[in-house]
């Protein structure tokens, strides 16, 4: 899953018929004759997150089907284990200290010896790989669990023929690993310099994701990616938003009614795939 945007990290607000109840934000998108709702999910949760709501399940009841952002059923596992591998670690012989210099290779030493990580291991990487093992072995220590994420209890609950999936698990690992040495060290800079804060700012993410606001989990994530290169914040989030859209506007054109669960920093922002959707005319309705 892509770095923090995946693990990002994802009061009270009016209901559509009126009631008031603090809940993770939710938007309905229509054209008319049919309708798409977006949820902005987290990925990675505590045990003690009560994020579903009667409004949730009740338009998981209705749609048609229910998207995500890709596949991460445990029958998908090896197929991305093995692109992991391919795309994730260095097959020219090449050390990551000689790629990252000795300087981030000592930030490098003391993050893993701080969070359990081996350091031989790392240095077999590739940068963004290194950055994004850091990251989740920092948030599984703060009890931040995977299988307590939105997507792995929804996806569980459903038969395959009600699932959907905007990007392939090549698409999503190639959203990481695309870029050259310059913007993965770049996000690996990023990493380090935010790791003593990520639990601060995980809680505080969690939080306004719980609370309904997403404007003020889309700052905190910004601080967290504020290091990395422009270009990979551009096809983590935009150039994403940008294909989801063309996705969404041809479910409605078809007259499909679906819930699409995505990284809430997916929804937040003046790229936002709801900004987008109501710049290219369709109408849309805060509903939680």
């Amino acid at each position: 899953m892509p770095a923090k945007c995946l693990l990002a990290l994802l009061t009270g607000f009016a209901l559509a018929h009126g009631s008031v109840q603090a809940a993770p934000a939710m938007w309905k998108v229509s054209d008319g004759d049919s309708a798409v709702w977006l949820f902005g999910s987290v990925h990675m949760l505590p045990p003690d997150a009560n994020w579903r709501t009667p409004y949730f399940d009740k338009v998981m009841a209705k749609a048609d089907r229910i998207y995500f952002e890709t596949d991460i059923s445990p029958e998908s596992q090896m197929a991305i284990t093995a692109r992991t591998f391919e795309l994730g670690f260095n097959k020219d012989g090449r050390l990551l200290s000689e790629v990252i210099g000795p300087d981030l290779t000592e930030r490098l030493r003391d993050a893993a010896s701080d969070y359990g990580q081996p350091m031989a291991m790392l240095l077999t990487m590739r940068p963004w790989m290194a950055a994004t093992t850091l990251s989740l072995g920092a948030i599984t220590e703060m009890n931040y669990d995977p299988m307590l994420g939105v997507e792995t209890v929804v996806s569980g609950e459903l038969p395959g023929d009600r699932r959907g999936y905007l990007e392939t698990v090549d698409q999503q690992l190639d959203f990481l690993a695309g870029g050259g040495d310059a913007e993965q060290i770049a996000m690996l800079e990023a990493t380090l310099d935010t790791l003593g804060e990520m639990e601060s700012d995980l809680n505080a993410m969690v939080a306004s994701w719980l609370a309904g606001e997403p404007e003020d989990l889309g700052e905190i994530f910004l601080t967290q990616t504020g290091g990395y290169d422009q270009a990979t914040l551009e096809r983590l989030i935009d150039t994403r938003n940008h294909d989801w859209v063309g996705q969404i506007e041809t479910m409605l054109a078809n007259n499909e009614n679906n819930l699409l669960i995505v990284g809430a920093a997916h929804l937040a922002g003046e790229v936002s795939v709801v900004r987008l959707l109501e710049d290219a005319g369709y109408t849309s309705e805060r509903v939680q």
